[in-house]
Order: C-alpha cells, then sequence, then structure tokens
C-alpha cells in the first residue's frame, strides 16, 4: 500500500479564508471586531458577579460585590481617515501571551470553546465560536497592532487553580507575514485595543454615518454605550431592544403576533392579499447578533400561509451559523425553528381557527407539511364553498371529510359561474349529473382541498359533457378510514394527469385565472408523433401558432379566420377571467379549421423534414376536437364545400 500525506496550503487557506470571497465585505470585518469586544465585556462582567462566591447565599454575594467598584463596561470604535487606522477598544477581559500563542495566532481555535472559559463556569454565552474572526483584519488590513492586558478577575474564579499572567502584551501582524509578533508592554488598564491599518481600497469606504450603521444592523441594541468616531466627530450609540416594536399594530387585517419564551422573542406578522405591499424585510437575529435578513429565505414561514415577516431574536446558541456568519445553515436546528414557528401560529389560531382563512395560500404550491398539528389546524381553517344536498354552503374542508367518513363518494370541481350555467342551461342533464356527483367543489380555495384530499383520492378524471361548454373535473374519494394528509406531503395532484379521451387533442378547463390555458392530451395519436421531436425549433413553432389560433378564435368569437393565421408566436394573456371559459369556447372553431392546420404545417415542413422527424403522419381530422368547439350550422357548407355533397 502506498501512503500519500495530506498537506495543507496554509498560504492558500489563509488567503481564501481572509478574502472577500468569504467574508463578503469590511462590513463583516466591523461585525466581527465587534463581536470579540463584546464577548470580552461580557466576559468580565461575568468574572465581576462571580469573584469565586457560587456557594454564598445571593444577599452575602450581593455584599461582597458591593463592596467593590462596580465594572462599567465600555466599547469604541474610531477610524482616522488621514492615517487610515481603524481602532476597536474595549476594557474587557482582555489577553496575555499564552492567549496571543495560543487563540490569536491559531486558526479554528476560540478562547470562548477551550476548556481554560470552561472551568469558569460563567453565566454568560459568548457569541463566537469559531475562532476565525481576526482573519477577517487580514482581509481589510495591511498591519494589525494589538494591546491587551488580561484583567485580575479571571483569577478570582471559583474552579481556576492556576493563576493566568496578568502581564500586559502587544502583538503585531505585517501583510505577507506568516508569523505574528509579540512582546511585554506597559498597558495598564484591563481590556484590549485593535489598530486595523487599512488597504486603500478599503479606507475609503469608511465615514461615522457608516460605522454607526453597520453597528446598529448587525447588533440588535446596544446593552451599554458604544462610542464612534472619526475624524474627530463622534457618536455614541445606546439602543433599545427594537424586537418588540410593532409598526403594524393599528392596521386591521395585518395579524401580530408577539412572540417570548425562554427561547425567542420578537414578533410574527401575518397577512392578507390587500395588505402583502406592506411587508417590511424579515430579520432574524442569535444572541443579538443578525444572522439572517429579507435577502435570504430560510424557509421558516409555515407552507400553508400566503404572506408573513417576523423579527427574532434568538436568545441563546440554537441555530448553526455558516462560518462567515452570513447566513444559517439549513440543518435540523433551522427544522426545530421551523417548527416552533408553526406551533406559535397554531397556538394564535386555535381558538377561532376560521379566522386565518384570508392568510391562507391558494394551494398552487404545497401546503401539505410533517407537522400533524398545523395541518389539523388548516382542516379546520379552511373553508370551501361547496353544492351539498340541493344548496349552496361553506364549510370547513375537516367538516367535509369528516361528514362523509366512511363512504366512496364522486366529486366534481366546477368554477361557480360554469355551474350556475349548467344548473340552468341544461336542467334535464344536470339532474342526472346531481344523481352521480355527491358533492360539488367550488374554485375558492379548490387547489388547498384537492391537497387535504390526497389520502383519499382513488381516481381523477376531466369530464366532457354532451352539453355544450360543459367541461369539468371529477374525483372518486374514499373515506371509509380517516387518515393523516402528513405522508402525502409530495403525492397529491391538483388538477387530472391525463385527460382519459385519446381522440381528443386538447382541451380548455374552466379553472384559469388570469389566463386563457388549453390543455395538450398526450395519449392522442399527433401528440405522440410530436412528443419526441417537440423541441425541435420547427415543431415547436408549429405547436406554439395551432395553440393559439384556437385561444385567438376563443377570445374573439365575433371574428371568423379563413385559415389558420401565425400571430407572431406569442400566447394569448389577455383573457378576462369574468368570463366562462368553456362556455366561450363554444363555436369558436370554423369546420375546415382542421384543414387549414394541415395546409399550415405543409407549410413548415418539407417532406424530407416530416420524414426525418417521424411527422409524416401528421394530419389533423375535425374529431380530433371537440365537436362543439365549431360553429353551427356550418357543417352542410363544410360538407359542400370540401366533399360535393
Amino acid at each position: 500500500m502506498i501512503q500519500c500525506k495530506v498537506d495543507m496550503n496554509r498560504e492558500n487557506i489563509i488567503s481564501t479564508f481572509a478574502s472577500n470571497r468569504f467574508y463578503g465585505d469590511i462590513d463583516a470585518c466591523i461585525r466581527e471586531f465587534l463581536i470579540n469586544a463584546v464577548d470580552a465585556c461580557n466576559t468580565r462582567q461575568a468574572l465581576e458577579w462571580s469573584w469565586g462566591t457560587e456557594f454564598l447565599e445571593l444577599q452575602e454575594r450581593q455584599a461582597l460585590n458591593s463592596m467593590r467598584d462596580l465594572y462599567h463596561p465600555k466599547i469604541q470604535i474610531s477610524y482616522d481617515s488621514t492615517s487610515q487606522r481603524l481602532v476597536f477598544e474595549d476594557n474587557g477581559i482582555g489577553m496575555n501571551a499564552d492567549d496571543i500563542e495560543k487563540y490569536v495566532s491559531k486558526v479554528g481555535c476560540s478562547y470562548y470553546n477551550s476548556e481554560e472559559f470552561a472551568l469558569q463556569q460563567l453565566k454568560y454565552e459568548p457569541v463566537s465560536e469559531f475562532g476565525i474572526g481576526m482573519l477577517s483584519g487580514f482581509m481589510i488590513a495591511r498591519a494589525i497592532l494589538i494591546e491587551s492586558k488580561k484583567d485580575k478577575g479571571v483569577n478570582t474564579a471559583w474552579n481556576v487553580s492556576e493563576k493566568y499572567s496578568l502581564e500586559p502584551v502587544t502583538a503585531k501582524w505585517m501583510e505577507g507575514a506568516e508569523t505574528i509578533e509579540y512582546i511585554t508592554s506597559r498597558k495598564e488598564e484591563s481590556g484590549t485595543k485593535v489598530t486595523l491599518l487599512l488597504r486603500p481600497q478599503f479606507a475609503t469606504q469608511i465615514d461615522l454615518h457608516g460605522l454607526a450603521e453597520t453597528v446598529s444592523r448587525y447588533m440588535l441594541y446596544q446593552q451599554y454605550p458604544i462610542e464612534i468616531s472619526c475624524d474627530n466627530k463622534t457618536i455614541t450609540l445606546s439602543g433599545q431592544n427594537w424586537i418588540f416594536d410593532n409598526p403594524f399594530a393599528d392596521i386591521l387585517g395585518i395579524v401580530t403576533i408577539p412572540v417570548l419564551d425562554e427561547l425567542i422573542e420578537g414578533s410574527i406578522w401575518i397577512y392578507n392579499s390587500k395588505h402583502k405591499w406592506m411587508m417590511g424585510e424579515s430579520s432574524l437575529y442569535q444572541q443579538g447578533f443578525l444572522v439572517a435578513d429579507g435577502k435570504q429565505d430560510l424557509g421558516i414561514k409555515p407552507e400553508w400561509l400566503r404572506h408573513m415577516s417576523y423579527h427574532l431574536n434568538l436568545k441563546k446558541k440554537f441555530l448553526t451559523l455558516r462560518f462567515s456568519r452570513d447566513g444559517v445553515v439549513n440543518d435540523g436546528k433551522l427544522m426545530l425553528l421551523r417548527e416552533k414557528i408553526g406551533q406559535i401560529i397554531v397556538k394564535h389560531f386555535e381558538v377561532n381557527p376560521l379566522a386565518l382563512n384570508q392568510y391562507l395560500s391558494s394551494g398552487r404550491t404545497p401546503v401539505i407539511t410533517e407537522y400533524e398539528n398545523e395541518m389539523n389546524l388548516l382542516g379546520r381553517a379552511v373553508s370551501v364553498e361547496l353544492f351539498l344536498k340541493g344548496r349552496e354552503i361553506e364549510l370547513p374542508i375537516d367538516t367535509v371529510i369528516h361528514g362523509f367518513e366512511g363512504k366512496t363518494i364522486r366529486i366534481a370541481f366546477f368554477s361557480k359561474g360554469l355551474f350556475q350555467y349548467y344548473r340552468l342551461n341544461h336542467f334535464l342533464d344536470f339532474k342526472e349529473f346531481q344523481k352521480e356527483y355527491k358533492l360539488v367543489v367550488f374554485e375558492r380555495n379548490r387547489d388547498v382541498f384537492c391537497q387535504m384530499l390526497a389520502p383519499y383520492m382513488r381516481s381523477q378524471h376531466y369530464v366532457i359533457s354532451g352539453c355544450p361548454g360543459i367541461i369539468y373535473e371529477g374525483m372518486v374519494a374514499d373515506f371509509h378510514i380517516i387518515k393523516s394528509v402528513v405522508p402525502y406531503c409530495n403525492s397529491y395532484s391538483l388538477h387530472p394527469a391525463r385527460i382519459g379521451y385519446d381522440e381528443i387533442f386538447c382541451l380548455l378547463t374552466d379553472n384559469q385565472s388570469g389566463r386563457l390555458e388549453l390543455i395538450i392530451n398526450e395519449d392522442h395519436r399527433l401528440a405522440k408523433q410530436i412528443a419526441p421531436v417537440r423541441y425541435h425549433s420547427k415543431v415547436h413553432s408549429i405547436v406554439a401558432v395551432i395553440l393559439e389560433n384556437i385561444k385567438q378564435r376563443i377570445i374573439n368569437t365575433q371574428h371568423s379566420w379563413n385559415k389558420i393565421v401565425d400571430f407572431g408566436g406569442q400566447f394569448v394573456d389577455d383573457w378576462e377571467t369574468r368570463k366562462i371559459a368553456t362556455v366561450q369556447s363554444i363555436g369558436c372553431l370554423e369546420y375546415d379549421f382542421a384543414d387549414s392546420v394541415n395546409e399550415f404545417i405543409d407549410s413548415r415542413l418539407t417532406t424530407r423534414e416530416r420524414m426525418e422527424l417521424g411527422l409524416m403522419d401528421l394530419e389533423f381530422r375535425r374529431e380530433d376536437f371537440i365537436n362543439w368547439w365549431y360553429m353551427p350550422g356550418e357543417q352542410d357548407n363544410y360538407e359542400r364545400r370540401y366533399h360535393g355533397r
């Protein structure tokens, strides 16, 4: 066996991690040094209140601490455009020479993940976790100077047996160097000062407003003042926790759900279609620092909601962050957050589930989730318009399912307008229809209804009635056993997969919204010929023109064409949804339409091309289209003209 050593190219790794390919921009670097300063101050503050007094009662501990000077955390960020120096200074826990050796110079090693930190048993969970924040400095700086002094509090923690060195240290790194050099210094106060000599391309990007905006964006609130100065101009940020602010408090129709538990604080907003334009960007914080904003879709919005935004803060480490801290890893923890968000929304609406109706998805995209309690709420919340036992009624889906428990029934799906047309204009046929179908479902929430019926659906089919204009969708549903919909999250169908009439080339349904849609029958003899070569440019164009002509004739029934027209390959979208699509298609075609189509195909394809594409038998007949699509009264003229009768 031949073995070779795995050798990491240290220079390449450092340059990659410290480049804008990893950290993105200078704002990310400011965030990293800000996090380091916040952790340093919070750690010192936790030590101040520890001081080896864990064994004392609360009152005794407070008395002991009151004998010392109170610690006031302080962070300063300053920039001098003349010298191009960006400085981060804090009065936190500080560092010594060992820290420089063990953590600053070692990529991926963090003091806050070390045994030394754990032994202190502090009631503080640091934000830092990867030990790569210093690399961001390599991206923007030509040189880095670190001046630091360890605070004496580290030697008073309960489990510390070996005393830490409190000797101050100064360390420097120069561009191109592979080492960090350090010496003993004379710094008197505890804390750390990091000076970055910026590269020219980054030096011009910093101003006072930009620094303050970056801190405010990444930091949910400033738990203690942060002083920011630029060229002798200074501002101090000391923001309150705005996570509970509700900008939509007085707007009727927007649901605000306050969130406050042991893990999450903030608000969730749910919008109906009327208010969707008011949606603000969502933001997610963890331990008070931004981890995701509106640019990222984390997938924590339940699938069955139409519009939702949120401002949330995870009060402790919960989600797995990317190394660059510019997003969240899509893992089990993110799924747990998604589940928790769903539970919060379910709890809010469980008393009045029907109030959720106006905020629900149309169902054209998946609404079934893997969470049983959410599906139970959806079944009670979503109401559908029905024709049941001779009258129109609105019922929750759950009521419908349980109402037919133990039965197998036929369901018809109609647009409400077409159904009324059927009842009024084809009374006798409608009576026979009622005997066959126990339930008629109208278009409102019909797609959600189809998804929720996935466990019970045995078959779906299109029905082309002998009554002109009547095409609807039928379903056979078996409700003998009430089942959970959760296992069917990816195995439902909104419409029949096949047309089911081998002799019909295409049909039009009445379920459109905004555009006229023709469905080609994959089982038709001509469709089968076209399928292998449908992406050939000429074949694709021919099919587009045929469908386009049918659409134009449906829309413009008052106009008659003598032959098929190439409208330029543009599909017709100017359809008025108030019209009944299938009724509008009655008499839309001339009796010689099929002949005109064949002439058009002959003008586009040569005999050789037909042979090469396998389309020698591509010839349309009048029987390939629905019979009541043809104009009434033209049959005799057609027979005399083309058959000499």
